[in-house]
């Protein structure tokens, strides 16, 4: 693949770069453990993603994204850094302003914040297996001492507070997932059957495809068996291309 590696705040961002462009870009929002490095990432080195990634090049889309400081859980320095990769490749490439988004897992926790910064530059978002809820997140943790003190570590650290003032972080994402609710720009989630590491968020996922359709805002709701999750990319960048008519 044609790909870029360069640096924002002393964090590795990948850009990777179709043969034919089709002028449009999609920003990738990836989960707790989707690295950037120096040498390569996550997404290049997982056998599903990388196809996702070809997938979507092959229709001419510019992919790109960053290692966001690692399990950011959603953390201000991690929206901020977004924002920061989402200027730089809208100077540095020749692509329309507007650009797609899509986010796996902790990603949603980013573009939950990154939403209010850059709405207008949003042309739909692409939520895989989503994260909506910090807050039931930690509460599903708490049925697995390792992962919740793990969990706990990594949300302290991203917001620079001490373990023990963890708690006061939580408090205030308790009801923010319904954000979601009311963001008005073209959404769909994607669903795995087979990932358990966010299913206390099925709830909410439910609670906010139902919310969305009264209010008339365009949404989907698809779910993918383990078998189905290699074709993902083409579905990602058919929905795209629905939301290009406006340029």
């Amino acid at each position: 693949m044609n790909q870029r590696l360069f640096q924002l705040d002393q964090e590795w961002c990948m850009i990777h770069y179709p043969e034919r462009p089709n002028g449009f870009a999609v920003m990738i929002l990836g989960d707790h453990h989707h690295y950037v490095d120096d040498k390569t990432s996550f997404w290049e080195q997982h056998e599903a993603r990388k196809k996702w990634i070809k997938d979507l090049m092959a229709k001419g889309y510019i992919v790109y994204y960053s290692n966001l400081y690692g399990a950011n859980w959603g953390s201000g320095q991690a929206v901020e850094l977004a924002v920061r990769l989402y200027q730089y490749v809208k100077r540095t490439e020749i692509i329309n302003g507007k650009i797609h988004i899509l986010t796996e897992g902790m990603g949603a926790l980013v573009f939950k914040e990154l939403y209010s910064k850059i709405r207008n530059d949003i042309r739909g978002v692409v939520m895989l297996t989503p994260c909506l809820s910090l807050y039931e997140q930690v509460q599903q943790e708490k049925e697995q001492k390792f992962f919740y003190k793990r969990l706990v570590k990594e949300l302290a650290e991203s917001r620079g507070v001490k373990k023990e003032d963890y708690e006061k972080v939580l408090i205030q994402s308790e009801h923010d997932y319904e954000v979601f609710k009311n963001i008005p720009i073209p959404l769909y989630i994607v669903q795995s059957y087979n990932v358990n590491r966010y299913k206390n968020q099925f709830p909410l996922i439910k609670d906010i495809y139902k919310h969305r359709l009264v209010r008339g805002f365009s949404t989907d709701l698809f779910y993918v068996l383990p078998e189905k999750r290699d074709s993902l990319g083409l579905k990602f960048a058919s929905y795209f291309s629905l939301h290009e008519k406006e340029l």
